[in-house]
């Protein structure tokens, strides 16, 4: 007859196979069984965890897409859409009903949304993780126009990987008499410190001279620093060139983009293979007023051996890609660090393909049409918290 004193107790499962099950699992999941034990709590909360869980999430990202409904882009709609399964799910902005100005998404990065909430000038932002709905409103920067009048701001929001933070540049142009050349003065926001930190005007002259960088562009960040599109003035007048900032040790420097880039060609700055990339198209395939569009462009990527970042025989021409289409075809951005994405602009609507350059194949992306445009950002589900919440280690994507 069995001895049920003698039985033995069920073993009981280590945190190790807990953490290694569930970082596998989407984070509406996560949160309800955050319920489950105080253990579980903590678990889930943990740096480790939540490193764990991006890393294996990052492998799968989604496009989040927002569509414009009129000209003014004050009625809008927001989804994500499953890469594998295409299927979209409406994204609702949790604090719209407070701004006075609809928002203006600024870079999506590692789970964080950086939103642009200001009325103007691009002052105010907020930091929001569609995934965990938590946002935090970031303090007011400190440049503004009280001295001189603002004529435009650029802006970009990365991870680095080196100071283990999230970044928010502000880039800020101000108006200038006829004899002068635009003043840019520049101040960068820390994920870690929760504060803004001004920039020496005077090194940033001296590291990229006298430009322009025109606001409303996407910064493109590779290899730990943003990358915009400027036009020089003053000695480097009708010059096209990159402006780059390394969040490292944040500090500017200038990369050239080939030789006297013309006026009839638009640059557009792209993350191509873990390398930094320019689209190279003309004008004609943007502004219809020219004629037929010509949906052909050059892909160039920047030698990663580059010495002199004055040097514009540092880039390769790495493709010429001709996209047959009736409309107008024009690269916004690089999915899944191989895939071009390509805006096909039709008379009757907007859609979105991915091109692989490498067998020349275009795949369609069936999101539904908008009135107006459409704006697309890559999406990666992630636990990481809008505040600082001590050393949560974020790899990039692409590893």
């Amino acid at each position: 007859m069995a001895n049920n004193s003698s039985a033995p107790s069920p073993p009981l499962v280590s945190n190790n196979i807990v953490k290694d099950i569930t970082s596998r699992l989407p984070i509406k999941s996560i949160k309800r069984f955050q319920s489950v034990s105080k253990a579980w709590y903590f678990l889930f909360n943990s740096n480790d965890f939540i490193s764990t869980h991006f890393r294996r999430s990052s492998s799968h990202p989604s496009l989040l897409i927002r569509r414009f409904h009129n000209p003014t882009g004050s009625k809008f709609s927001l989804c994500l859409m499953d890469n594998q399964t295409a299927i979209n799910r409406e994204v609702r902005i949790p604090f719209l009903g407070c701004l006075v100005r609809y928002p203006r998404i600024v870079e999506s990065c590692n789970g964080i949304i950086c939103i642009d909430i200001s009325p103007c000038h691009a002052c105010g932002f907020v930091l929001w993780n569609i995934s965990t709905r938590q946002f935090r409103g970031l303090p007011r920067a400190r440049i503004n126009d009280a001295h001189k009048p603002i004529w435009m701001v650029a802006t970009g929001f990365g991870y680095s990987r080196e100071t283990n933070d999230f970044k928010l540049v502000r880039a800020v142009n101000f108006h200038c008499n006829v004899d002068e050349s635009p003043l840019l003065s520049a101040e960068v926001y820390s994920w870690r410190t929760g504060s803004w930190k001004l920039l020496d005007e005077r090194m940033i002259e001296e590291r990229i001279g006298s430009c322009v960088i025109p606001g409303g562009q996407q910064a493109v960040t590779v290899d730990g620093s943003m990358h915009w599109v400027a036009n020089g003035v003053g000695n480097l007048a009708n010059r096209k060139y990159i402006v780059s900032f390394d969040m490292g040790n944040e500090e500017f420097r200038r990369i050239q983009i080939l030789d006297r880039l013309p006026s009839a060609i638009c640059a557009k700055v792209v993350g191509f293979k873990e390398s930094l990339a320019v689209a190279l198209y003309p004008a004609k395939s943007v502004y219809p007023g020219y004629g037929t569009p010509l949906n052909r462009m050059e892909l160039w990527t920047l030698d990663k051996d580059y010495t002199s970042y004055n040097d514009s025989t540092c880039w390769t021409k790495l493709h010429m890609i001709e996209l047959h289409s009736s409309g107008l075809s024009i690269p916004i951005g690089v999915h899944n660090d191989s895939q071009l994405l390509v805006k096909r602009v039709d008379p009757q609507c907007v859609s979105l393909s991915l091109f692989d350059p490498d067998n020349k194949t275009i795949k369609t992306l069936p999101i539904c049409s908008s009135d107006y445009t459409c704006e697309f950002y890559s999406y990666v589900e992630s636990l990481v918290p809008v505040a600082n919440a001590g050393d949560v280690e974020v790899e990039n994507a692409q590893e």
